[in-house]
């Protein structure tokens, strides 16, 4: 398979699989180089005690992002007897990244400059990889045992300088130069095992553990100074973290059904134990003390269903759930691209707890299927983006601010229409609250409040397929979402729509894709925020109407099976997120 893009970016890759009667195994080997464009435009108002503007702070961004991955995955599964079988899969990945980013500025805040140019210029190496090891046992055609150990590592080592030139009244005019550098090492084990016994047609029992045990250390030294050769080292931005975790889960879930009515009950305990260190120059890991946090949660979840004449079906579920803070929330690693808008994460953040309640309606048709869905939603400890102005600085962290609850109703219609055309629509209506906070950061002199706020919001997403003649097909994709609010302001309305067609050769053994992404360019993010002391209106875009073309060639036995792709590791997904 080999792709490319109009920005410059390209791929290739092959990939070989082989099975017998004793052995399935896949190997697959492919190089990524990846490229994005965007702009980032802030209007800043600054306001004294009694909310009138005194100055003002605006901003423009042009940024530019380029890297290249290889990449490798393999898995080998041996079926040793009719009833034991045995399998190892690997990946590994080794890439870098480059991001260049231009900001000037304008400004008439007293005794600041006038005028700024701020240029940064990024290099990031990444490696990493993991490995599995699974072993299943058919104890039955209906019961079996299923145990997985993985080991997962990753490293990312990155240098980002940074310069910039202002303008003050007068003809002033001053210089800075600083280098940041980055030292990124994540490690885990994952243990887990899953035990089935099918009773009968229509009760089952689900059962398992699992075990995550995890650490991650990031390191960073920053140099200061007006020009490179004389940068000194800087103590007030150095910082020395650590983040160690331990989950441990039990779960079980019983299903059955009888006659028109269904039952799905489940309970998952989990026992999650932390420690987060932070240190700053000076500090060592015997003098500093660690930040420990254990807790035990429980998780139950009850799904009933029942069966109506004429392909009719009604559901009531519930689900607890947690949603742990990702590394880049967690780490206090100060984020310079912006000299007057600086992020930084929180290792202090606590997971977010959310109950669901939903009542389903299903009906089926021969060309056409209808799910209506109402829910209730409540959320505690909700992870949210907050900012808070010290001087003329705009810091931006996460934090456990508030709790939220949504009520709504979701609609999935699937509609074959002719037998060239079907469409799936997805529409979904909901009321959100956010109740009021108070939250001091570490080392800011006022709390940052936010007033409860509430509002109406929808989303809605169209999937439309045709199939053609000479076997092309050809889709559409359009998104949209309305004004959402979020702590301390709103999201403007966004919408998006994608193209792709698809047209196969000699028999499907070669296909000819190809796509636009955002043909509308209008993939972008658009905030409205304030607090004490600020109105802000932030505006981040990415180029759209991206063309990519993929051209793939099969061959051989195409019946052979297919060993599943290996998942990426949290990390990886992170490092595609930031293109």
């Amino acid at each position: 398979q080999v792709g490319a893009d109009i920005l410059g970016g390209y791929n290739a890759s092959g990939s070989i699989n082989y099975s017998s009667g004793k052995i399935e195994s896949y190997l697959n080997v492919g190089y990524r180089q990846r490229k994005s464009e965007g702009k980032d435009n802030t209007d800043r108002i600054n306001l004294d005690d009694q909310g009138n503007p005194v100055s003002y702070l605006n901003q423009k961004g042009w940024n530019d992002r380029d890297g290249g991955s290889l990449f490798t995955r393999a898995g080998l599964t041996l079926h040793l007897t009719q009833t034991d079988h045995i399998g190892i899969e690997g990946f590994g990945h080794f890439g870098n990244r480059n991001s260049n980013n231009t900001i000037r500025y304008e400004s008439d805040v007293p005794s600041s400059f006038t005028s700024s140019e701020r240029i940064s210029d990024s290099d990031n190496s990444s490696k990493g990889g993991n490995i599995n090891l699974d072993y299943k046992h058919e104890f039955s055609e209906s019961s079996n045992l299923v145990a997985r150990a993985s080991w997962d590592l990753w490293v990312s080592d990155g240098t980002s300088t940074y310069k910039q030139h202002s303008l003050y009244p007068e003809n002033k005019e001053t210089s800075s130069w600083q280098k940041q550098e980055s030292d990124n090492r994540s490690q885990s084990w994952e243990f887990q095992a899953d035990y089935v016994n099918q009773f009968t047609e229509e009760s089952k029992l689900e059962a398992g553990y699992k075990g995550t045990l995890s650490s991650q250390k990031s390191p960073v030294e920053t140099y200061s100074g007006e020009t490179e050769t004389t940068a000194d080292f800087d103590e007030l931005l150095y910082n020395k973290y650590s983040y160690d975790r331990n989950i441990q889960a039990l779960y079980a879930t019983f299903s059955t059904k009888v006659n028109n009515f269904g039952l799905q009950l489940g309970l998952r305990g989990e026992y999650t134990d932390t420690e987060t260190k932070s240190l700053g120059y000076g500090e060592t890991e015997a003098t500093a003390i660690p930040y420990k946090d254990d807790y035990f949660s429980l998780f139950p979840s009850l799904f009933l269903s029942y069966s109506l004449p004429k392909n009719h079906e009604i559901q009531v579920n519930y689900t607890r759930r947690i949603s742990r803070p990702r590394g880049w929330q967690l780490n206090p690693f100060m984020n310079m691209t912006d000299s007057l808008n600086i992020s930084f994460g929180n290792p202090y953040l606590s997971p977010e707890y959310s109950n669901s309640f939903e009542l389903n309606y299903i009906k089926t048709w021969e060309k056409h299927t209808l799910s209506v869905s109402t829910y209730y939603r409540n959320t505690d400890d909700v992870i949210q983006r907050i900012r808070y102005r010290e001087g003329d600085v705009m810091k931006s962290t996460s934090a456990n601010i508030t709790q939220s609850s949504s009520a709504g109703a979701e609609i999935v219609a699937k509609n074959k229409l002719l037998k060239f055309l079907d469409f799936t629509t997805t529409l979904n209506f909901y009321y959100n609250e956010l109740e009021g906070f108070s939250y001091l950061p570490a080392g800011a002199d006022t709390p940052v409040t936010g007033e409860r706020d509430d509002n109406f919001s929808w989303t809605g997403k169209i999937i439309a397929n045709a199939m053609l003649p000479y076997a092309i097909s050809l889709q559409a994709t359009g998104s949209y979402n309305s004004k959402q609010i979020i702590a301390q302001g709103h999201r403007e309305a966004s919408y998006r729509l994608d193209l792709g067609a698809r047209k196969f050769f000699f028999d499907r053994k070669i296909n000819l894709s190809i796509s636009v992404q955002d043909i509308l360019n209008s993939r972008s993010w658009h905030s409205i925020t304030s607090g004490n002391g600020f109105k802000q209106d932030s505006d981040s875009w990415r180029k759209g109407g991206v063309f990519r073309f993929t051209l793939s060639y099969n061959f051989g036995n195409m019946k052979a099976s297919k060993q599943k792709q290996q998942r990426p590791s949290e990390e990886m997904n992170m490092m595609e997120e930031e293109f």
